[in-house]
């Protein structure tokens, strides 16, 4: 079994019942709270597990930033969906969050057709998914324990400080975007073309030992 891939797939099984809690009320927030949490650590340990057990596949890689744009677009909305009128604010937040992950889409479509491919996230996309989750579960948590009072000016500053982060994360990969297009280096990406010359290098290198032998063998058996 490979470890990762179900801790993705777990992550978006986890996608509908968090919805569906979260928007049926108050007395559910500790439920969907919890599997925001459960959905935030496997996210985390997915990446990790796979490296450390050399469990990297290109299923993983197709499927965990898929699993990141659905989780994230599902919560917004969520999110939207239950606070925007309590909290007007928040409705800026959420939509500067959702077309972080849209545009972040696109960009990747754009690379990909391009020939080229971002194998790994960088730091600062790492950091936005923390503070991502870290703030959505902050919110959660202040509507199950902290004065109604107190909500008013707390839930849209934290909303707003993690659509900062994400707007940051945003701008810093469109320049790395500019620079994929341009043709510049930039660690951690695949270029299609420069990938199946190597591949087809590495097959020929190794049908050379078996192709020496084999003439070696027929030299001797003719002397």
């Amino acid at each position: 079994m490979n470890i990762p891939n179900t801790l993705t797939g777990f992550r978006i099984v986890l996608i509908p019942f968090f919805c569906v809690l979260f928007v049926m009320g108050p007395q559910y927030y500790p439920y969907a709270g919890i599997i925001l949490v459960l959905s935030g650590l496997s996210d985390m340990l997915d990446g990790f597990l796979a490296r450390k057990l050399h469990q990297e596949t290109e299923l993983g890689k197709i499927l965990d930033p898929i699993a990141d744009k659905l989780t994230i677009g599902a919560v917004v909305v969520s999110m939207w969906f239950v606070y925007h009128r309590n909290y007007p604010w928040i409705s800026l937040a959420l939509a500067i969050m959702l077309v972080k992950e849209l545009l972040m889409a696109v960009g990747g479509f754009i690379i990909v057709k391009k020939g080229r491919k971002l194998v790994k996230a960088k730091w600062w996309g790492k950091i936005a998914t923390v503070v991502f989750y870290a703030c959505m579960i902050a919110i959660v948590a202040l509507n199950i324990f902290a004065p109604a009072s107190d909500l008013d000016l707390l839930v849209p500053a934290i909303a707003l400080f993690a659509a900062a982060i994400m707007l940051i994360a945003l701008t810093m990969y469109f320049f790395m975007g500019l620079k994929i297009l341009r043709g510049e280096y930039v660690s951690g990406v695949i270029d299609f073309e420069q990938e199946k010359l190597r591949k087809r290098k590495k097959r020929e290198v190794s049908d050379r030992p078996d192709d020496y032998s084999e003439s070696a063998l027929s030299n001797r058996n003719n002397a």
